[in-house]
């Protein structure tokens, strides 16, 4: 089990590395950065998924809001638990913000829809952070979003029992409150202090662009 892990986790890096550096065409990624801002924000393609309360999520979703999004199933057994236990923790902390608490959200978007149904996906969300959003779809409409994202997943072979294991990537994806992908958190600097510090540098950065473009 050890070893599956390992190897698990070691795939879901590799595919985060892969997916980054097509998006910011780097030739080698900083082993000491936190996060990513892209250079300039890339905008996000349609697609139609459907949130635990059965409402639909599309890219309209992500309008006036900052979306911190990760993606796995409600089956993973190491990286799902503990990363969504760090969005928890980053969300907590921004409780002492009230103000900057409205306007984020956190999204958790399930590869697997043949199990996670809305009420799997429910009690898996809201057991971490009681306004978390836990979304799902169909496949061609999930791969839309990753594809974007530059998410990497793969389904294992089945068990005899039919069980099976997803390797996915393991980063954080933040995506601006213009519905465009914003920024990355990469998994093996996750912490919740420094994602905190990290995130209002770039809300205040937003912020004063938008001012300067004459946006509210």
């Amino acid at each position: 089990m050890v070893l599956l892990a390992i190897l698990i986790g070691g795939l879901a890096f590799l595919g985060l590395r892969a997916g980054l550096k097509s998006f910011l065409n780097q030739k080698e990624i900083p082993k000491d950065l936190l996060g990513v801002v892209l250079p300039s924000p890339r905008d996000l393609p349609d697609f139609l998924l459907t949130d635990h309360l059965g409402k639909t999520f599309d890219k309209a979703r992500f309008r006036g809001k900052w979306s911190f999004l990760f993606f796995g199933y409600t089956h993973c057994p190491d990286i799902c638990p503990v990363t969504m236990g760090l969005m928890a923790d980053v969300f907590k902390k921004l409780e002492k913000h009230p103000q900057v608490l409205k306007s984020i959200q956190g999204v958790f978007v399930s590869v697997d829809a043949k199990r996670d149904q809305p009420e799997s996906l429910k009690n898996f969300v809201v057991y971490f952070y009681k306004d978390f959003i836990g979304v799902t779809g169909d496949d061609d409409n999930i791969k839309s979003l990753t594809d974007s994202l530059g998410v990497a997943y793969r389904l294992s072979a089945p068990e005899t029992d039919g069980s099976y294991l997803i390797s996915h990537s393991s980063g954080i994806y933040l995506v601006d409150p213009d519905g465009r992908f914003h920024a990355l958190f990469q998994p093996q600097f996750h912490n919740a202090d420094k994602i905190v510090s990290y995130f209002l540098e770039m809300m205040k950065s937003y912020g004063e662009q938008t001012q300067k473009d004459g946006r509210t």
